[in-house]
């Protein structure tokens, strides 16, 4: 009788099948984000930060990059506006600010039209700090990927959108 397990069934062990495909596909999900972030998680744990404090860093420089193309003058971002461009939502945004304004790598400042607005800024620090990053992270998304090709990238880029929106537009 041939072996009805999945790949994932098969490698935690699983004597059964899964309840459902939607079950296993969250599961596999689950494990892959687990197993593609552990570099990533003890490159920025050596420089000191995680995944969530290089995001918004990289939300910053962003900004930054894009107010420079476009002639205009940067105040910064607004901490909301980070956190909704965030890859991953964060229920603090205020500490991780806080924690990148003590490292050095950000800067904060009230608006002074409404002083309820706080804009952040990236410092020269950080981004320095994402300039020697930047090779290291690159390295390891190419190494993680190195076995799809561009078109099959393409088609799991494609189904994890649609599982991301399908979702957030029924919750």
């Amino acid at each position: 009788m041939p072996d009805i397990r999945s790949n994932l069934a098969h490698l935690v062990g699983k004597k059964h099948p899964f309840g459902s495909r939607r079950q296993e596909a969250y599961l596999n999900l689950m494990r892959t984000q687990a197993v593609l972030s552990a570099p990533f998680d003890r490159v920025f744990r050596s420089h000191g930060i995680s995944q969530p404090l290089y995001n918004i860093l990289r939300i910053l420089r962003g900004h930054l990059e894009q107010d420079t193309r476009s002639g205009r003058e940067h105040a910064g971002v607004p901490v909301l506006s980070i956190g909704k461009d965030m890859i991953t939502r964060e229920p603090d945004m205020t500490r991780l600010v806080n924690r990148l304004e003590k490292e050095g790598l950000a800067e904060r400042r009230r608006c002074s039209e409404d002083r309820r607005v706080v804009f952040v800024r990236i410092t020269d620090a950080g981004r320095t700090l994402l300039d020697r990053l930047e090779p290291e992270i690159n390295g390891i998304h190419e190494s993680q990927f190195r076995s799809l090709t561009d078109d099959e990238l393409a088609v799991l880029n494609d189904l994890l959108f649609r599982a991301a929106v399908t979702r957030e537009r029924t919750a």
